[in-house]
């Protein structure tokens, strides 16, 4: 049998008692609030793409590549961000073709989950043992 992980209840709840009319008007406002907040992050982004664009085009780069535009009180900065990663294929090809990847490989053992099912279906003695490994994770989200 699967176990849930549940989170503990709160101490003291903040609501002491169940008033409709109050809850109603809570959860309008909140629908309203969200829609708002929905429309606000849409203008949000349609600016930053106008501004991101006009310092493309209008703006100058500096000794670190980031560019800039100066517009009335306000500097505006397209940030440039670079980042390295390992091309392992590559690595792999120039290790084996040099004779170096026995020195360099890592071989990690880990549970192969398709191998474990299946041990379960053949074995239907350890299916029990083998269902009770999957933790299930109590999530909640809330709709209104």
């Amino acid at each position: 049998m699967a176990t849930v992980k549940r989170e503990k209840p709160a101490e003291e709840s903040i609501i002491k008692d169940f008033d409709e009319v109050h809850m109603e008007r809570l959860a309008e406002e909140y629908k309203k609030s969200k829609e708002t907040l929905d429309i606000l992050e849409k203008r949000h982004n349609e600016m930053k793409k106008q501004l991101t664009e006009a310092v493309t085009v209008f703006g100058y780069a500096d000794d670190k590549g980031h560019q800039w535009l100066k517009v009335g009180d306000y500097e505006l900065k397209r940030e440039r961000r670079v980042s390295r990663s390992l091309d392992v294929s590559a690595v792999e090809q120039w290790a084996r073709s040099n004779g170096y990847w026995d020195i360099i490989k890592k071989v990690i053992e880990v549970v192969d989950e398709d191998n474990l099912v299946k041990f379960a279906w053949e074995h239907k003695e350890h299916e029990e043992t083998v269902t009770a490994f999957y933790v299930e994770k109590e999530t909640w989200a809330f709709k209104a």
